[in-house]
């Protein structure tokens, strides 16, 4: 395990994930930059809802 973390390891998988997505769904650098800091928020603000909501679920 890279980080001793699980929101350390989300926040990584997000980042990779949303650079990768972004170089390959996007054609100019600045629709990449744009689209991968939106997804990169949206991974990681929605990975953090789904926590909290399986929290209170629990």
């Amino acid at each position: 395990m890279i980080f001793k973390s699980h929101l350390f390891s989300m926040i990584f998988f997000a980042l990779i994930v949303s650079i990768v997505f972004s170089f390959i769904k996007e054609e100019t650098s600045k629709r990449r930059i744009r689209y991968g800091i939106i997804l990169f928020i949206s991974l990681v603000v929605g990975a953090i809802l789904f926590g909290w909501f399986m929290y209170i679920v629990r």
